[in-house]
């Protein structure tokens, strides 16, 4: 446990993760805020360890940064650190801001001393990581939760002020409560409400697990909605001040994370429906009159795939709010672990949600957002291929980040195996069509692959290898009356192109 203090004032404390030996990757703490004071860091360490720490306006690998081996080339990924669960993204005065649970001194995660991440972007695919946007303070760490813009100043703090809502958590009481932040300079800094917390439902709840807030402004009810997950599901509150919250019903059923929009249905605005979903892709669909959800569906999944510990891949999503084109687009943690990285976890690639009528019923469909299109690069087309041309081209390719189209069809009963370094990672069988075929998009990137099924009517994640035996993407079919139609092979441009590697 370090702290740094000035003039004898503690101004931070976190535990930091150091090597007793060689170290096997550097971290960095930004004391910029510092600058042209004199500050104490103490901690109790060994001299060896404490002997490494420097000061520098460069990290220790600062020339490998974005480049490394094993980082995802078009998947969101930290400089130095942990991520998890994402928070809050919202586009704001020109500008996608993507927030996400951060502990950066480490890559195993401290409950205790979690942080708010921030980055920036212009196009949901580049992005800059900027200086956390929240850090500890009297209430403790500022845990999972939402964004939204305050455009009739309802708070106080200001017209059109970028509020985040969050949890506080204690790590000596346990207890877990809401706070809000707020920010006037177009979110560069953000401050804290003075009278924090807003909500504190442990004792009323009888738990501590009263969590990650969802806030957004119901105009029908010209009220703001809080959605929280409370011991075993999850919580309606109103507000017109976003200060005092009443506690209006309560969804059993779903845990953690909540997010809560509407969509239209086949894509007629005038025809909405509610989707009600917490921490994995499990979601339902139904009514909201401002104060209760109503399902209208049984509890759906709009993705799939386990990691190697057996966890859903994708998890704690949350979606975009203030859209410019009113498109839905989530992204997700991505629970993989780079293999020998100074990062670990990932956020998935970003997706639009559609609500369509399919044979089941309404059933919610993610694909990838269109700004994809920014990466992709030299793309190859060949049409009428079996299995075995198929795998010819995907050779030439290797075992580099790729997006790969291709449009199939298979005789009744057959299987198409999509495998990567000779495992397969799913399979998509010919009921899975309407009609014994369609179309298959599949993204492969360091550690991860994403698989789109007939637009979204499967979206399958996992875990691969991110060291290659050279083998790379493969297909198997097992009838041999079954065809690739058409296949593209995209490569891929890497998301940190416009990093140089002095940019901190």
């Amino acid at each position: 446990m370090f702290q740094i203090r000035v003039n004898g004032l503690q101004k931070r404390e976190f535990p930091a993760q150091l090597a007793e030996l060689s170290p096997d990757y550097w971290i960095f703490i930004d004391v910029s805020e510092f600058k042209g004071q004199t500050i104490t860091l103490s901690g109790e360490s060994s001299q060896a360890a404490l002997d490494r720490i420097y000061q520098s306006d460069k990290i220790q690998g600062a020339d490998s940064l974005y480049k490394e081996r094993n980082r995802p080339q078009f998947h969101f990924t930290v400089k130095r650190g942990w991520s998890n669960d994402v928070n809050g993204p919202i586009f704001y005065k020109g500008r996608y801001h993507l927030f996400w649970q951060a502990f950066p001194f480490g890559v195993t995660w401290n409950t205790g001393f979690m942080y708010w991440g921030h980055a920036v972007s212009k196009d949901l695919v580049h992005w800059q990581e900027l200086a956390p946007a929240l850090m500890l303070d009297r209430l403790g760490s500022p845990w999972s939760g939402s964004s939204f813009v305050d455009r009739n100043n309802d708070g106080g703090w200001g017209k059109d002020a970028l509020v985040l809502v969050y949890t506080a958590f204690d790590r000596s009481s346990k207890k877990q409560v809401q706070c809000i932040a707020y920010s006037t300079d177009n979110g560069v800094t953000f401050t804290r409400y003075a009278g924090n917390p807003v909500l504190d439902s442990n004792a009323e709840v009888g738990s501590n697990d009263t969590r990650d807030p969802k806030v957004f402004w119901y105009e029908p009810g010209r009220h703001w909605v809080m959605v929280l997950f409370e011991k075993d599901g999850l919580s309606f509150y109103t507000s017109t001040d976003l200060k005092a919250w009443s506690r209006k019903s309560h969804f059993k059923g779903l845990y953690e994370c909540p997010d809560f929009f509407q969509l239209p249905v086949d894509g007629d605005i005038h025809h909405t429906k509610w989707i009600l979903h917490g921490g994995s892709s499990r979601y339902f669909i139904g009514s909201f009159d401002g104060e209760s959800f109503k399902p209208e569906s049984p509890e759906l999944r709009y993705a799939e795939g386990v990691n190697a510990h057996g966890d859903d891949v994708l998890y704690a999503a949350q979606s975009f709010v203030e859209m410019p084109d009113d498109r839905r687009v989530q992204m997700a943690w991505g629970r993989i672990k780079p293999d020998g990285m100074p990062f670990s976890q990932m956020i998935l690639f970003p997706t639009e949600f559609k609500l369509v009528t399919t044979r089941e019923g309404l059933r919610m469909r993610a694909t990838p957002v269109a700004e994809i299109e920014k990466l992709r690069q030299n793309p190859q087309k060949w049409s009428s291929l079996n299995a075995v041309g198929a795998d010819k081209e995907l050779s030439k390719a290797g075992s580099e980040p790729l997006d790969v189209k291709l449009h199939v069809t298979l005789e009744k009963d057959d299987i198409l195996s999509i495998l990567d370094d000779g495992k397969t990672i799913a399979s998509i069988h010919s009921a899975d069509f309407e009609n014994r075929g369609g179309s298959i998009e599949i993204l492969i990137d360091k550690g991860i692959a994403e698989i789109f099924v007939d637009d979204g009517a499967r979206y399958i994640t996992a875990e691969i290898p991110a060291h290659s035996s050279g083998h790379g993407l493969e297909l198997g079919l097992r009838d041999d009356a079954s065809m690739i139609d058409s296949l593209e092979i995209c490569k891929m441009k890497s998301m940190w192109a416009t990093h140089s590697s002095s940019r901190q």
